[in-house]
């Protein structure tokens, strides 16, 4: 689930910066805006340190590079976005695609719910007839036994 919400994060992310650019926001406040909006923390941080060092004159892909925390696909695909000119529309697709991931992966991980709650409920319902019937074959037991 930690992957999924690092994804999350991610798609937050790119969809605020993607749209503060189209704007015409430039890039190094818009950086700071869009790690304001984001929920994480330690994403935050990484965003804004990556921030001061787009200020320094280092790409954007460099600078989030070395955060560590930004997969590698979107890395490229902003660096794409860098070289081609067309930052915003490719931090739209990294949004796309990552919040299509997202919602892929939780629905394959809704559709194990009922299943688990199936598997509980019989546990349950397992131990309660087990500890309704146990005394009842232990008296007929011990009563022809004796």
């Amino acid at each position: 689930m930690g992957e999924v919400w690092l994804k999350a994060q991610i798609a937050q992310f790119a969809r605020t910066l993607s749209t503060l650019l189209a704007g015409g926001t430039p890039l190094v406040p818009a950086l700071h805006t869009s790690s304001a909006a984001i929920g994480s923390a330690l994403i935050s941080k990484s965003v804004e340190s990556a921030a001061d060092r787009v200020k320094e004159g280092k790409s954007l892909h460099q600078s989030l590079a070395e955060t560590q925390l930004i997969p590698q696909l979107a890395l490229e695909m902003i660096e794409v976005g860098e070289a081609s000119g067309s930052l915003a529309a490719m931090l739209t697709s990294v949004a796309e695609f990552y919040e299509e991931e997202v919602g892929i992966r939780l629905q394959r991980t809704l559709t194990w719910i009922p299943i688990v709650i199936l598997a509980l409920m019989a546990v349950v319902v397992g131990f309660i007839l087990i500890a309704l019937y146990l005394p009842m074959f232990s008296l007929q037991v011990g009563g022809t036994g004796g």
